[in-house]
């Protein structure tokens, strides 16, 4: 995997005009970008559409644009505001955002050789778990324990200040705590780090 030192010189390059440094920058995000995307819509195909506006956004703007704090972050924003802006956003937000859509296919992929059963079940398990959470919920525990974002850049996708962030994810693992004990916290973060990293 690439450090962020890296993405970010690549970014300053790409700035510089190095379209090496740009298909660099695709090849190396449109996988996070796509599983990022799935969890927002089911619509793979509105995904790959929105992924691919955004990288002819960013070279076409490129003469304007800094190179930022975090790419991987700046990324997952731009592709965020893109599904908004292209779905409904309350409709969005309500029906389809962060339900772990592609999560099972995720884990069917990575772990072939894990007991396909045993995996079921554990993906339904996830599931009822994450069913019981809002999508503003589902969403920060997305962020922190799939992708393992700091609260600064959870913040900054979700437009809270660092207070917010915490207390929300601190209160989606409370319901999870409620629902299912501490077990189920700890299969929800045993589970994100054995099978999606």
């Amino acid at each position: 995997m690439f450090t962020q030192d890296e993405s970010y010189i690549k970014w300053k390059l790409f700035l510089e005009g190095d379209d090496q440094a740009y298909s660099w920058i695709y090849t190396h995000y449109i996988q996070v970008l796509y599983n990022y995307g799935l969890q927002i819509t089911p619509d793979s195909e509105i995904v790959k559409d929105c992924i691919q506006d955004v990288f002819v956004k960013i070279y076409k703007a490129k003469k304007k644009l800094t190179v930022p704090q975090n790419p991987k972050v700046y990324l997952m924003i731009a592709l965020k505001n893109n599904i908004y802006n292209t779905f409904n956003q309350e409709r969005l937000q309500k029906n389809y955002a962060f339900s772990l859509y592609q999560t099972e296919e995720q884990l069917t992929v990575k772990n072939e050789f894990i007991d396909q059963e045993a995996r079921h079940e554990e993906m339904n398990n996830i599931k009822r778990m994450m069913k019981i959470l809002t999508p503003r919920q589902r969403e920060v525990i997305y962020y922190r324990f799939i992708e393992e974002l700091s609260y600064d850049d959870i913040c900054q996708i979700m437009g809270l200040n660092y207070q917010s962030a915490y207390n929300l994810l601190q209160r989606s693992l409370q319901k999870i705590r409620e629902a299912y004990g501490v077990t189920g916290i700890w299969m929800l973060i045993l589970h994100q780090l054995t099978y999606l990293h």
